[in-house]
């Protein structure tokens, strides 16, 4: 278990905390969400309420408040003593997140693409263009901003609770994404961005054609190799279970093997097992 980390105050970065309401939460939470996903508190990280409020010049009510509200989005655990933990890396909670999210998504795709209209496609194609122009780049934040609203649009005609709900799976799935990077791959995004790219295309081009059902099984598999890549090199003895099943619930026709992978199995050999023996690139 790591040591409790302290901040510096709000003020000293131009933060203006605000009165013990509303009006101080949000630029606290806005902080303490970067630092998390920026890897400025190691996975385990125990956080004291009592430190963060004098460190950060805050008084508890809107610290326990932004704490709350990063408990939602699973990006700290609470704990005992008024204290917060942010999350190890756990195999099992990133298969089931990321089966979530093909579950969840796949119907969701399915809801939004009978009532895509003009506007929609031009905001699926410039949001594309803005992909592809950051991809060059690798750079982290300007990668997952435009990457958030992609993937936003191919669920946007659903109902509005379950839009919540992915956003929330998104929101742990990213600081996962995260710690993977930072640990493993040196690079971001997970996989080689002409890769995400095609697979964006392509889901992109199934739901301006009206093809629900095939934009669903796509968006599915996309995920799956993003699980596979994380959960292959953090945890390679780690079956994905849940992430297979789900794609066998959503009708992704490349089950994965029930056999758990092995340390030596490669990035390239787990995704194998999404594409199908021919690795066809979806």
């Amino acid at each position: 278990m790591h040591d409790t980390y302290d901040l510096l105050p709000l003020q000293a970065d131009g933060i203006q905390s605000g009165p013990d309401g509303e009006s101080g939460v949000l630029p606290l939470y806005r902080r303490l969400r970067t630092m998390i996903l920026d890897g400025e508190f190691p996975p385990g990280s125990m956080l004291s309420q009592v430190k963060l409020a004098e460190s950060l010049g805050v008084s508890r009510i809107p610290l326990r408040e932004a704490l709350r509200m990063l408990q939602q989005e699973g990006l700290i655990e609470a704990e005992h003593h008024q204290r917060a933990r942010v999350p190890s890396f756990e195999p099992s909670i990133v298969d089931s997140l990321y089966a979530s999210r093909i579950l969840l998504e796949a119907l969701g795709i399915r809801l939004t693409v009978p009532r895509i209209d003009q506007a929609d496609v031009q905001a699926l194609k410039q949001t594309l263009v803005e992909l592809d122009e950051v991809a060059a780049h690798i750079e982290l934040d300007a990668w997952e901003e435009p990457h958030r609203r992609f993937h936003r649009l191919l669920v946007l005609h659903a109902e509005d609770s379950m839009r919540q709900r992915i956003a929330n799976l998104a929101d742990q799935c990213e600081y996962y994404r995260r710690l993977y990077y930072r640990l493993v791959s040196q690079h971001y995004p997970t996989r080689s961005a002409e890769a995400i790219s095609a697979e964006h295309r392509s889901i992109a081009s199934a739901c301006i054609q009206g093809k629900a059902d095939l934009a669903a099984s796509l968006l599915a598999r996309h995920y799956a190799r993003t699980a596979l890549t994380v959960l292959g090199q953090m945890a390679p003895e780690f079956d994905p279970v849940a992430v297979r099943m789900a794609l066998q619930i959503v009708g992704a026709d490349a089950p994965l093997s029930k056999e758990p992978p092995s340390r030596r199995r490669t990035r390239r050999g787990q995704e194998a097992q999404v594409n199908g023996k021919s690795s066809q690139r979806a």
